[in-house]
């Protein structure tokens, strides 16, 4: 009985630790092979001579816009601080996602103001 006791926290801190690692290896492996796809079919359309079209790798990098990412992870970071101080537990982790959040905030701020910036100055 004593050793089924101790699987469980060992069950338990194995699948919440491999679980992420998990998930991260299947989306890369997923990208591999699209973008492995992608180059394929490129070097077979070369190979016959075809042009190769411009569409085919605009979509290999999607671009998520940083307001959205700073203002998920911002709430994230709220929540997980708020979830956190009721627990009774140090509720200062949930900080790092906030931070995160205000971090891509910046980054839109700053790319929306160059973008400003090179459609106000195309010669300049």
């Amino acid at each position: 009985m004593e050793n089924t006791v101790l699987l469980i926290p060992l069950f338990v801190i194995l699948f919440g630790t491999l679980m992420p690692v998990l998930l991260m290896w299947l989306v890369l492996r997923y990208r591999t092979s699209r973008h492995q796809l992608v180059f394929d079919t490129a070097v077979r359309l070369a190979e016959k001579g075809q042009p190769v079209p411009a569409e085919l790798f605009t979509n290999l990098n999607p671009t998520g816009s940083d307001l959205r990412r700073g203002f998920v992870l911002i709430m994230l970071g709220v929540a997980m601080c708020i979830c956190l101080y009721e627990l009774g537990v140090p509720w200062t982790f949930g900080l790092i996602p906030l931070l995160m959040g205000v971090g891509f905030l910046i980054v839109w701020r700053l790319e929306s103001r160059d973008a400003a910036k090179t459609t106000k100055e195309p010669f300049g």
